[in-house]
């Protein structure tokens, strides 16, 4: 075993430099993982007992992308994200997601410690539906050191959410040195223009102290692939349309916005650290972000046939509504760690996060203030939805082998306590109520695309969760590794958990190992889920007349949920398994191959649309006469996901220059198993089991994301050029029609997406770069069947897409390292 005197920072966040650190044989420092364990032998990725992915910035800048989440996308090939359209803040957010699990099923650390999720929750129609995920891209790309996947569950380690594995995001501390790069470029359709600035430097704080500052700004033009409206603009009398449109000069062409959205990002980020002794056995540190994002989405076009919907005073010819987002993300981590006299390596922190999404909607009405005429207004404030989280944390750890005659046997335990709060705040009046409902008028109420949040649908909850865990991990001898966690989580709104792990690496010989895992985890209902609501007011016509009666989205533990014996959620628990070998027959070569297979049971999912035209439900709601239909969320699947991932690369000296070759690819099947739960009061027929989870729920789990996706990149350096070319292989998807007909169900091929990139290094100070992603102007599969076009509006399905339909990107960038 070689002992290196190197610095090192722990899963827990604990930063030491110290001669006790081991730099077990063959690592490479560039690939050294510290997410899945808590020793102080530092490993690398292949000599890991459970699969990590090593990516460091580098790598990331060199995909030629400016967001976090779209460079993962092309170098991670588990890990899968694409903009979403129209699909209200889900546009500004992206889904992301690992193995083919939903977002929320992934945990996110930045410097080892938790991250907090969005507040957004995803109720539109894309993957991750009814999930609540974290805002990777509210991480400026200019702060990040490396980024590190686990590939394996956690739960054991980390707690809730790490059941797909972790992503953990290790910011910069270098010093004396600063980065500023700038970059640009634009789709080959000649929109969707992108400008992005990044600055980062470095001071020395003192002798040993370090501060290093991040400050970056993204802005993105909106791309458009609306295809041509053929339907009817004016009338339903399609000969009197034509008359009129002709007449008024209207077009048929770009009127929707079907593509990435508009987008302003600006993040910064300080990370530091300071010793408190001369002896730099205690230390400070600390991390503080903030990101300010403003989106620009918009909603279907309401064209003037529309005329419950569309103030014709105001828009004769109709309009595109918008849903402008501010999105405002920050975090605050403080830490003091340091080293007994008696070798016990300790660690005490507080992190304190955020996310905010303020809705504002323009270039709409609100149809039923019809009487104002010109005068009436055309932007609303909607609300705003707010996640806060707090975490208390605090860790021991210390190896203890010497004195068993061991390699190694470290020992680490420690305690977490956490606070998370939940807010909805409801917009202004004019954003949900109806002033002229009938009989006065049909004109429906509210803003057109998204009305607002209404004071029944406010909302400021807490709940905290307390946590022990211990985690012990052994050399037991030269080639056997042991690693064993487990983790007891008590939450204050649905009661305790415990999770288990086992994981064992096994050297066959100097460069071949095997390694498995077996463990138990689970993912907390989110408190969005539990206290989430979105309830509007329609009027009904009835015996009676015309009534109000409410429908939308109930909170999980409201009267109606009960009325339906809906039950509190409670979390969702899996089991994982996993198997792969791992090799490095050259210094500059290695190759890793893991199988694996995840089963959860009791998924969190967001219901059907329960009607009163059910007779089952109008029973149900025969003592709630104002509510004409609901939706929930409720634990009602189980799932299972079985795939294989390969990562494989080489380091080659060839003449004149340096290849790098790497081949990572990902093999990923998820299927439903059991029954699909129902309740007492709503008997398993077709109507009900389809209504609570319905074949085209059934089909965004199951299909929507690629099957398999393999990702070859090779890096050529040759004196002052560097040159790169990756293509990436996305596997077929396929969108399900909720319905009987066949016909409707949407089937896309697998597709290749190459992109090239040649870097020149004027002075040893200057990179200037010039590239193309998807040189080739590769899109997916268009819609075959034109009735899930929209009448014709979409080309491309918005439901589900392997890389987005944005089309080929051409950048350039100037990199300055003084």
């Amino acid at each position: 075993m070689k002992v290196q005197r190197i610095p090192v920072t722990v899963s827990a966040g604990q930063t030491i430099t110290t001669d006790d650190v081991q730099l077990e044989r063959g690592a490479d420092l560039e690939a050294v993982t510290v997410v899945g364990s808590r020793s102080t032998v530092v490993r690398s990725n292949v000599q890991t007992a459970v699969p990590v992915d090593v990516i460091n910035s580098r790598d990331l800048a060199a995909t030629g992308q400016v967001e976090p989440t779209q460079m993962l996308n092309f170098v991670a090939p588990s890990f899968n994200s694409s903009r979403q359209t129209i699909a209200d803040g889900t546009d500004h957010i992206d889904p992301a997601t690992l193995r083919g699990l939903g977002p929320d099923q992934v945990l996110v650390l930045v410097n080892g410690k938790r991250q907090h999720n969005a507040a957004l929750i995803n109720v539109n129609g894309t993957i991750g539906r009814g999930t609540v995920g974290t805002d990777l891209n509210a991480i400026p790309p200019s702060s990040i050191e490396k980024i590190e996947v686990l590939r394996d569950g956690a739960a054991a380690q980390y707690g809730s959410d790490a059941i797909a594995g972790v992503i953990n995001i290790v910011l910069k501390k270098s010093v004396n040195k600063t980065t500023i790069t700038g970059y640009t470029g634009a789709q080959y359709k000649g929109d969707g223009f992108v400008y992005n600035g990044g600055i980062n430097h470095g001071f020395k704080l003192g002798k040993q102290g370090y501060l290093n500052m991040s400050l970056d700004y993204r802005h993105r033009d909106p791309a458009n692939r609306a295809g041509y409206y053929n339907g009817t603009v004016y009338t339903s009398n399609v000969a009197q349309d034509e008359v009129l449109i002709a007449q008024r000069g209207f077009s048929r062409y770009n009127n929707d916005q079907i593509g990435q959205s508009k987008l302003l990002n600006t993040g910064v980020v300080l990370n530091g650290g300071v010793p408190l002794n001369p002896a730099n056995t205690t230390k400070l540190y600390f991390t503080g972000s903030y990101n300010y994002r403003r989106g620009d989405a918009e909603g279907f076009y309401r064209y003037p046939k529309q005329t419950n919907q569309v103030i014709s005073q105001l828009y004769p010819d109709g309009f595109l509504p918008q849903i402008e987002s501010t999105i405002q993300d920050k975090s605050v981590i403080v830490g003091v760690q340091g080293k007994t006299h008696s070798d016990w390596n300790w660690d005490v922190s507080n992190t304190y996060g955020g996310n905010s999404f303020k809705f504002d909607i323009n270039n709409t009405n609100n149809a039923s203030q019809y009487a104002l005429g010109a005068n009436a207004p055309t932007s609303f404030y909607a609300g705003t939805i707010k996640f806060n989280q707090n975490t208390f944390d605090a860790g021991l750890s210390k190896d203890f082998g010497k004195k068993v005659n061991l390699q190694s046997f470290n020992v680490a335990f420690g305690a977490e306590y956490r606070l998370d709060n939940y807010q909805i705040l409801a917009g202004e009046e004019a954003s949900y109520k109806n002033y002229a409902p009938p009989p006065t008028s049909t004109k429906v109420g509210g803003a057109q695309v998204f009305p607002g949040f209404q004071p029944s649908n406010a909302v400021n909850e807490n709940r905290n969760v307390g946590a022990a865990y211990i985690d012990l991990e052994s050399d037991i001898t030269n080639k056997l590794l042991v690693n064993v966690a487990g983790r007891y989580e008590y939450y204050s709104d649905f009661g305790s958990n415990v999770a288990g792990k086992l994981a064992l690496r096994y050297k066959l010989t100097d460069f071949v190992s095997l390694r498995g895992a077996i463990s138990n985890g689970f993912r907390a209902p989110s408190i969005h889920q539990r206290f989430f609501s979105a309830i509007s007011t329609v009027f009904v016509n009835t015996p009676q007349g015309f009534v109000p009666l409410q429908q939308g989205t109930f909170r999980n533990n409201s009267d109606i949920a009960a009325a339906f014996g809906i039950p509190s959620l409670k979390a969702e628990k899996s089991i994982n398994y996993s198997a792969g070998i791992t090799s490095k027959p050259a210094k500059n070569v290695s190759i890793t191959i893991d199988a694996y297979q995840i089963e959860i049971r009791d998924r969190i999912v967001l219901t059907g649309n329960f009607t009163k035209s059910n007779p089952t439900v109008a029973q149900i709601l025969a003592n709630y006469p104002d509510v004409n239909s609901a939706i929930f969320f409720t634990n009602a699947v189980n799932t299972r996901t079985q795939g294989v991932d390969i990562v494989t690369s080489a380091d080659l000296k060839v003449p004149k220059g340096n290849l790098n070759i790497t081949l990572a690819g990902n093999l990923n099947k998820t299927k439903l198993f059991g029954n699909i739960q129902t309740t007492s009061k709503l008997p398993a027929d077709s109507l009900n089991t389809n209504t609570l989870f319905n074949i085209q729920e059934k089909g965004r789990i199951e299909q929507n994301q690629p099957r398999d996706k393999f990702t070859l990149a090779l890096n050529y350096r040759v004196g002052k050029f560097n040159f790169i070319v990756r293509d990436t292989r996305f596997g077929k998807i396929a969108t399900i029609f909720n319905g009987t007909d066949r016909t409707r169900d949407e089937h896309f091929s697998p597709k290749y997406v190459t992109d090239v990139a040649l870097s020149f290094k004027p002075k040893e100070f200057m990179q200037i770069t010039i590239g193309a992603n998807n040189i080739a102007d590769v899109y997916p599969d268009k819609l075959k069947n034109p009735l899930n076009s929209s009448s014709g509006v979409f080309v491309y399905s918005r439901e589900a897409t392997q890389f987005g339909f944005n089309g080929g990107f051409y950048y350039a960038s100037l990199t300055f390292n003084f």
